[in-house]
């Protein structure tokens, strides 16, 4: 059978209203009021498969597993992308696990300050309330998540996986189209039966491979990641 995952596309949306304008760029940041917390909201852009499989559907709120922290951090300069994991329990018991990268792009924020010094008899009848209010452009970095989830814990895979298909979208000529690597490795690749049978497959120069315990194994997280906790011991343990 085919491991039926699904590849979620995360962006933000901003509630805000920024006016538009040409910038200026000697007045002081701090003068203008770019964004609230708040005036960001996390939304799902793009999902494959487009509907949902049977008895699993995708839930809206995988978006707040996308952003743990409750807020979307916007940040100044650009940033190496990052990958975490989670899992989530349905209610009838069964776990779901996610694998998110995280990049970071860049957007233009627009904010305008009322020139105080300019208000007078011309502001009475508003006719030059535009006059009196100055625009600066600035560029953020908003965060963007793809989204890998599964009923398999091969969370180091994915994340090998997520990692190789950011890089192949930057590379910019592709044999194929990204969407094509996409629906090969979430419809196409059979899940590896238990025991000693190994699925191998590749993208770019990296290979990927899934492996599944016996069914006597107790050991089901054949996949995390342990090197960062064996990081945290001292030489004596």
């Amino acid at each position: 059978n085919p491991f039926d995952d699904n590849t979620v596309g995360s962006g933000t949306n901003n509630t805000s209203n920024d006016d538009g304008g040409s910038g200026d760029e000697e007045d002081d940041d701090e003068d203008f009021h770019f964004v609230d917390d708040n005036d960001f909201q996390p939304v799902i852009t793009a999902r494959y498969p487009p509907e949902d499989h049977k008895g699993n559907s995708l839930q809206e709120s995988v978006t707040c597993f996308c952003h743990p922290g409750g807020t979307i951090n916007l940040r100044l300069e650009a940033c190496m992308p990052k990958v975490h994991y989670f899992v989530s329990t349905g209610g009838k018991g069964e776990q779901m696990y996610g694998t998110v990268l995280t990049i970071w792009e860049p957007y233009m924020l627009t904010a305008t300050k009322k020139d105080s010094a300019d208000d007078g008899d011309d502001d009475k009848d508003g006719a030059n309330n535009n006059n009196n209010k100055k625009v600066l452009k600035k560029e953020f970095y908003l965060p963007k998540c793809l989204v890998l989830i599964s009923a398999h814990p091969y969370l180091v895979a994915y994340r090998e996986f997520l990692v190789q298909l950011h890089r192949m979208s930057k590379m910019g000529s592709m044999p194929l189209p990204i969407e094509r690597y996409i629906v090969n490795f979430c419809a196409e690749i059979p899940a590896p039966p238990p025991g000693s049978f190994e699925v191998q497959t590749t993208i770019l120069d990296s290979s990927i491979k899934f492996w599944s315990p016996p069914f006597n194994q107790p050991i089901t997280w054949v996949s995390l990641p342990f090197s960062h906790l064996f990081e945290c011991l001292d030489v004596e343990n």
